[in-house]
């Protein structure tokens, strides 16, 4: 009996030593939990969430469909009333998983092979807030970068801001040490930086993903947002009704399409290559208002749970 219960403790130490050991090479897929991916930024786009989150009160397709996309799976095909993102046997995706890896979240490896989630921290906090989810949701992550050999925490940290893989950056726009990121995703642990909705809200009307294979897409939305900040304070703006937004984001799409191709925004990236567009697109701006901007303020007026939290 005691060596059997010896046998049985020695495999769970072995398994739990091969997973912190475990390899992770470039380019690979590698299934998660969303705990086990640590944020690189302090802040999200509180009303990008709650967009998602709206619509998906009004459609629970929104969710599976986000579910798969992140996944690489193109969108849900086939959907029961039974069916829960924590079960992926309930429903069905167009395609495998990874099928479509320019979609998928992607994460560094640091140090003891420990994972930081370098894209995909407003899908996964969208993720981790439906019901019966949280952190134990599992899902499939690309691996972008390796700094596992980094000799000390300072130099990973250095490494991952020399690939501009890290925001450290609080809501204010304000510098922050690499300690001060939250360990865990989710609404309770992120702040709310409006200036990442904002420019969110303006994507195909303002600026689209450049195609530049030089620029980390990942942190391009704050990019934008802090270049914004001064120009537009927040004392200025009403962000909680759809025409105060349209407003909003009226006032920031001009300053952007107004910046010459040359102009600096921020971190050494000009505006071309941050996807800056020389003419703002006003159909595509109304497409946004109505199908996300009025989601996220018709959310933000309806209290729910979530929210008496933040």
């Amino acid at each position: 009996m005691r060596s059997a219960l010896f046998c049985l403790l020695l495999s769970w130490a072995f398994t739990a030593h091969a997973q912190a050991t475990a390899s992770h090479p470039v380019g690979s897929l590698i299934e998660v939990s969303l705990d086990q991916v640590h944020p690189t930024q302090a802040v999200v786009g509180f009303d990008e969430i709650y967009s998602k989150l709206g619509n998906i009160a009004a459609d629970r397709s929104v969710l599976f469909d986000e579910y798969c996309n992140s996944n690489g799976q193109g969108k849900a095909a086939k959907v029961p009333s039974a069916a829960t993102i924590q079960n992926p046997a309930s429903f069905q995706c167009d395609s495998a998983v990874g099928t479509h890896p320019e979609d998928m979240k992607s994460v560094a490896v640091g140090l003891g092979n420990q994972l930081y989630l370098t894209d995909g921290h407003h899908s996964f906090t969208l993720l981790w807030e439906q019901p019966g989810a949280g952190p134990s949701l599992k899902m499939w992550v690309k691996v972008v970068a390796d700094y596992s050999d980094s000799p000390t925490p300072a130099a990973f940290w250095q490494r991952m801001q020399a690939a501009h893989k890290v925001w450290l950056k609080d809501a204010n726009g304000q510098p922050i040490q690499p300690e001060q990121l939250p360990a865990r995703l989710g609404l309770k642990n992120l702040q709310n930086d409006p200036y990442r909705s904002l420019v969110g809200f303006l994507k195909k009307a303002a600026y689209s993903k450049p195609q530049s294979t030089e620029v980390a897409p990942e942190f391009l939305e704050f990019y934008w947002g802090d270049w914004l900040r001064p120009q537009l304070p927040l004392a200025t703006l009403d962000l909680n009704s759809v025409e105060g937004y349209r407003a909003a984001l009226l006032a920031a799409g001009k300053l952007m399409v107004a910046a010459d191709a040359s102009t600096a925004i921020d971190n050494g990236f000009t505006a071309e290559q941050l996807g800056g567009m020389a003419k703002f697109k006003e159909k595509a701006l109304e497409k946004n208002i109505t199908e996300k901007v009025a989601a996220a303020v018709a959310y933000k007026s309806t209290p729910t749970p979530r929210q008496a939290e933040h």
